[in-house]
């Protein structure tokens, strides 16, 4: 009786919200300049569930950083400080070597804070990926931890998100899988759905790091959909 009891149907909470979410601009990168920068993004939200999918892309002259990410979570009823979740995550990384990367994680997190003003959040779980993900059935294995604070202030807001992978499959040859991907972000609104978004994303492996800085003009709209 524990499981109905912390997943229970409360159709007073249900009420969907959707938005959606553009960006376009520059990016710039020490090891291949500047490049163009775009996401997407598709936020379907209720009390108690949130679902959305989100394209994040840098592309160089040169090298590429691409990220299609879907991510669901629910809270417990009865504990809605804690949450379940799951993401599913296809990516290209040029730097690190990742033609295509095939990766899923889930586990549980803790809303270490939920308020109108932002949230912070602690998650723990565990994930596995393919990293050549059209050559080899080979899966590697992790433990992972993520951390992530939101924080909003009239006219601006601030996110930063921070994710550790830890292999805990066997190392092929001399080479450990295990990273770091760090996510800063600035936004400054303007008129009703209009903003500019300045950061950057870092992903860390073993002494690789460059960091893309990018800023973009971004838009948000909130959609009428019911289903």
């Amino acid at each position: 009786m524990v499981v109905p009891c912390l997943f229970a149907h409360d159709p007073e909470k249900e009420r969907l919200e959707w938005a959606q979410y553009y960006r376009m601009g520059a990016v710039y990168s020490e090891t291949s300049t500047t490049g163009i920068a775009g996401y997407a993004r598709l936020k379907r939200t209720t009390a108690y569930t949130f679902k959305d999918i989100r394209f994040f892309g840098h592309f160089f002259e040169t090298d590429t950083e691409i990220r299609i990410r879907q991510k669901s979570s629910r809270r417990f009823l009865s504990i809605d400080r804690f949450y379940s979740f799951n993401t599913l995550i296809y990516e290209k990384n040029t730097f690190l070597n990742v033609d295509l990367r095939y990766h899923f994680n889930q586990g549980i997190g803790w809303f270490m804070r939920n308020s109108e003003s932002g949230n912070m959040t602690l998650e723990m779980g565990l994930a596995f990926d393919n990293s050549d993900f059209l050559n080899t059935e080979q899966k590697t294995s992790y433990a992972r931890g993520g951390y992530s604070v939101d924080y909003n202030m009239n006219l601006f807001s601030t996110k930063f998100e921070i994710d550790y992978f830890y292999q805990v499959s066997e190392v092929i040859g001399s080479t450990s899988l295990s990273r770091v991907q760090i996510l800063g972000e600035l936004q400054w609104s303007f008129g009703n759905n209009w903003g500019v978004v300045t950061g950057f994303t870092q992903d860390i492996q073993k002494n690789k790091s460059d960091p893309s800085i990018f800023l973009t003009v971004s838009v948000t709209q909130p959609l009428n959909w019911s289903f």
